[in-house]
């Protein structure tokens, strides 16, 4: 009971620590969009709504950066001082030996793309039941909404703006989504469990259901499972950072280099289109074969 006690007690900080520092920041980013833009403070919101100019999507990015590091990337760090926890050390930042696998985790990257894509499409064919009407078409209507305001954030016509896309998009969620998700949640989930695979799919649930984007949840939550058994085999959270980095900044590059000829289209339909629906089923074997390869090679490093 002491040890669920711990785990409870701590979860409730974290918690108590990220409404906080984020409420914080969120008020700081609405100060500062209103002294940039001379909006009133309580129509911040109007910004975000109209993302038909530059400057709008400016200043909603800088919305993104405060709110982001306000809830992601400082209470992990607060978390950690309150706890007394070095770093370096509870976030697993020390262990370098598995970094090498890179290469391998570039290919997997590669053959869980179609998987991705299948999850994606068959996400979409959820329906709620009819006395659900209401609350499904409020998410779809909210998934719609966070659609338009992606693309207009990934509208890019300078290298600046990839540059700028790439902090926002690609290094800052990867530094703080991992920070928080897998440093934080997840270890404090699997604590001195000897079956760590509760708290591997419990930090990539609420990893998941945080976004809002509930028609993106099936794919979101492979994805926080796939980086959360990085985290675990590897020992180290710079993997599951760097394919975190990986998996956001390829959209931004595909966005800036591939979308203009429609290659953008053609990568997402991998695994959905009629010619490629075997893709997944391939993809799932040899995805699996390699990521048993890359747990056996994890193992010998760190042996």
């Amino acid at each position: 009971m002491s040890t669920l006690d711990s785990k409870i007690s701590k979860l409730l900080v974290y918690a108590a620590l990220s409404l906080g520092s984020g409420f914080i920041f969120s008020l700081l980013s609405f100060l500062v969009v209103h002294l940039l833009s001379g909006v009133a403070f309580g129509n911040i919101s109007s910004i975000v709504d109209n993302l038909g100019t530059e400057e709008n999507v400016a200043f909603v990015k800088v919305l993104l950066f405060m709110n982001s590091f306000g809830l992601f990337v400082l209470p992990p760090l607060l978390y950690c001082f309150i706890y007394r926890f070095p770093i370096l050390d509870f976030f697993r930042l020390k262990e370098l030996r598995t970094i090498q696998l890179l290469p391998i985790l570039f290919l997997l990257f590669v053959l869980f793309l179609p998987i991705l894509n299948f999850t994606v499409e068959l996400n979409k064919l959820m329906h709620l039941p009819d006395w659900l009407s209401g609350l499904e078409g409020w998410m779809r209507s909210a998934e719609g909404g966070a659609t338009e305001k992606t693309d207009a954030l990934l509208n890019m016509l300078t290298y600046v703006d990839l540059f700028i896309n790439i902090l926002l998009i690609g290094v800052l969620p990867a530094v703080g989504e991992e920070l928080a998700f897998r440093g934080v949640l997840q270890q404090t989930l699997i604590g001195k469990s000897e079956n760590p695979h509760w708290g591997i799919w419990g930090a990539a649930f609420l990893f998941s259901f945080i976004h809002f984007q509930f028609f993106g949840f099936l794919p979101r939550l492979l994805l926080g499972a796939f980086f959360g058994y990085l985290f675990y085999w590897s020992k180290s959270l710079w993997l599951p950072i760097l394919g975190h980095f990986i998996n956001n900044t390829s959209a931004v590059l595909i966005s800036f280099y591939l979308k203009e000829n429609g290659m953008g289209e053609k990568l997402e339909e991998i695994g959905t289109s009629e010619e490629t629906t075997y893709f997944p089923i391939v993809s799932i074997v040899l995805f699996g074969g390699l990521l048993y390869y890359f747990k056996k090679q994890c193992n010998r490093l760190l042996t």
